[in-house]
Order: structure tokens, then sequence, then C-alpha cells
């Protein structure tokens, strides 16, 4: 038990008689807090503290008869929605205290989130550090109640999403420090944000709005970027992950040429566009998680249910022409979780993971062969077990059944365009 001044610290857990001395606290502390600057606002968070008390899910350190230091958790979310400490009473171990009682009440075998003041916030060193200390990483920028926040997260020990998540908030670092004069916004979007993630076969896709052109020079070291980083940390199995586009907003709203720096599959350039397809720009806008910078995507226009159709349509038309035959790839695979995004996407408007797309297909009976789609599925859950022989020989087979499966997604088109 720890001590401040002559009264021994105790951590308890809130009840409504502590009530009144929990929102002194909390109104001393308020100019720090976003969303309590009114009475109204304080009226309402103290009836949110009444509940979380009744659920046993508020904890407060107290030092004599004064709440010192008090915290709200979720154990629905596996989160911390709320921590503060007096001002009197801070470097005493008050935060500790609550955030080791609040862990305790919380799944370590799942991701734990908490949001907090982002980097270069006056009132962010303290909070920050204090998460880090508990190994929680940086991860999406967000507002809560229309303040600028971070999500951090703790992540389960020994999840890959937290390496992964290492790399992604280095090479941020990185592609922001030879930006830095060019006011970037950096956003992550399309397996990692969808939860559908695959190491040995998903990418880490990423796209940077400038609000200037970018430079040549700018452009030379991030077109070698990721090569770059491999060179420092050649062990690493996610910077040859990450793919995008790195342009000027400008030339991005109106599909103007511009110096592009592009990262794909097969290798990097600079050029003079980019395309990022209607179904891009929808997940952006509806997944999408913003790494840096600020939010610009309330200048994009969101895409019509037509243009995701001449998406799907162009989708539809590479798969017949170029996927005759299929090679020895588990890639190969991938073509039949495609065209179960396409119909998905037809059928909802919306966008979701290739997982969940050939899982939705399945039990929907839309795939006329089912095995090869199976098939798909437990190569795409489990990429770095499937790089056998047999995986290898039945994906140079793979052929036909895409073009069994293309003919309903051929189907839903037309259904579609009548």
């Amino acid at each position: 038990m720890k001590t401040s001044d002559s009264n021994p610290l105790r951590l308890e857990y809130g009840t409504p008689e502590d009530l009144e001395h929990w929102m002194q606290l909390v109104c001393e502390i308020s100019p720090n807090f976003p969303g309590l600057e009114t009475e109204r606002d304080l009226a309402e968070h103290a009836e949110t503290v009444r509940k979380f008390m009744g659920q046993k899910r508020a904890i407060c350190v107290k030092a004599g008869d004064q709440i010192v230091g008090v915290l709200l958790f979720s154990r629905t979310h596996n989160m911390i929605c709320c921590l503060g400490v007096s001002p009197a009473h801070r470097r005493r171990g008050v935060a500790t205290l609550l955030m080791d009682e609040a862990l305790r009440n919380l799944d370590r075998s799942k991701e734990i989130s908490v949001c907090t003041f982002r980097e270069g916030d006056p009132k962010g060193p303290a909070p920050r550090a204090l998460y880090r200390k508990y190994g929680f990483l940086e991860d999406a920028l967000v507002e809560e109640l229309g303040y600028p926040n971070q999500r951090f997260v703790l992540h389960p020990a020994g999840a890959e999403r937290y390496e992964r998540q290492k790399a992604i908030n280095r090479m941020v670092y990185e592609i922001a420090g030879i930006l830095g004069d060019c006011s970037p916004s950096i956003y992550l979007y399309g397996s990692s944000v969808l939860e559908d993630f695959r190491l040995g076969w998903s990418d880490i896709d990423i796209l940077v709005l400038t609000r200037g052109t970018i430079s040549e020079e700018q452009a030379q070291r991030l077109v070698h970027l990721r090569q770059a980083m491999l060179e420092q940390d050649p062990g690493n199995p996610y910077y040859r992950s990450f793919e995008g586009g790195m342009l000027s907003l400008d030339a991005f709203l109106s599909k103007s040429p511009d110096r592009v720096v592009y990262w794909g599959t097969s290798g990097q350039r600079v050029t003079n566009a980019y395309d990022f397809t209607a179904i891009d720009l929808t997940e952006l806008l509806t997944s999408g998680a913003l790494l840096y910078g600020d939010d610009v995507r309330s200048c994009m226009r969101t895409p019509t249910y037509d243009d995701l159709c001449t998406n799907v349509k162009r989708h539809y038309e590479i798969i017949r022409k170029y996927v005759q035959k299929t090679d020895r790839s588990f890639y190969s695979y991938g073509w039949l979780l495609d065209i179960a995004r396409c119909l998905y996407t037809l059928q909802t408007g919306s966008i979701i993971g290739k997982t969940a797309a050939g899982e939705w297909a399945l039990e929907q009976h839309l795939c006329p062969v089912p095995d090869a789609l199976q098939a798909a599925l437990a190569v795409r859950r489990a990429p770095l077990e499937h790089k056998d022989e047999q995986t290898l020989r039945y994906a140079e087979t793979l052929g036909e059944p895409v073009q069994c499966f293309a003919d309903v997604l051929e189907e839903a088109l037309a259904c579609r365009s009548k």
C-alpha cells in the first residue's frame, strides 16, 4: 500500500455514496477532459458514473476521505473508458494502482483499448507514457466528442497484430519524416482494418495524401523506403507487405496527373497517376484508419452503388481474360474469394474482407464448386501452413472452378443491368 502525505492510498470500487466526492475530482480535472465543459455535461457524466458503480466497473483511489484518482472500464468492450488523477497526487502511484486493478478485470487474451491525447497535445505526455509503460501501442487517430485523440491498444501476448502494428507505426514515422513539410495524411485500409490480415498472403494497404506536390527528392527517398527498412531489419516480415500510393490531395480528388509514388506487389516506381477504385474509396471512407495528420476524407465523394457495380464488372472482365488457367501459387485461390467479395458488394452495396466474403458465399450456396471455395478459405486462414506441394498442385487446377464461379458473377451483373 502506498502513502500520500500522512494518508495511505486505498483502492476501492466506487459506490453511489462516493458519487459526490468522485464528481468533485471530476470537476477539478474537467478542463483536461473534452465533453465535460458544461453543467449538463457533468450531470450526464455523473449518471454514467452511477451506472458503472452499480456494475462494479468504477474504481477509485482514496487518500483519507478524499478521492484522488478514478477509472471507469468496460468488460463488454474490453476497454479503459476514463482515467483521471488529482494534480496534487500525481507521480505517487495512483494511476498505477488504478491500471493494475482495471487490467485484472479485463480479458488479456483479447485486445484492450483506450483513447487518449495525441502526440504533441500538451495534455498528452503523462497518459501516453503511462499506457506505453503497460505495453499499449499507438493505433488509429480518432475524434471523441469533437476532440482529436488517439487509440492505444494492449495486444495479447504473442499476438501477430502486435508485431504488425509496430511495423506500421515505424513505417508511418518514416513516411511522415520524409514528407514533413507537405503535411501528409496517412491512412490504413484493406485487410488490416477489416480484421482479415493474414501474414504470408495479405498486403498492408496505405494511402498518403499531401497538401502539396511531392518533390523529386522526396519521391526518390519514398520509392526505396521499403527496401531501406528491410536492410535495417532484414528479418521483419511486414515491410515488403506495404502497398499503396502517395500523392497530393488535389491530384487524388481531381484525378489529374501529378508526381505519385507507387508501391505494389511486383515493385515500386514514381509515376504520374494512381488508380484508386470506387471499392477502395468506399473501404477508405467506411472503415479506413487515420494514422497521421489531418483527416481529409470529408473532401471525398462517396461512391454510388453504380460506381461499385462498374468496378465489379471491371474485375469480372479481368477474371474472364486472365484466369482461364491458374498457376502454382496459393494466390490462385484468391480469385475465388475475389468473386465472393464482388457478389457480396453487388448484393449489399457494402465491402467486407475476403475471408468473410468466402464464408458468406458458402452459407448462401452461391458457389457451384464449394469444395474449391472451402479449400481457398483454408489456405486464406493459414497461408504459412499451406506452402506445400499438394496445395500448389491443387492451385494449378483452379482455372475451371474460378470460371464456373465467374458464371454466377456474370449472372448477378446481368440481373443488375436489367
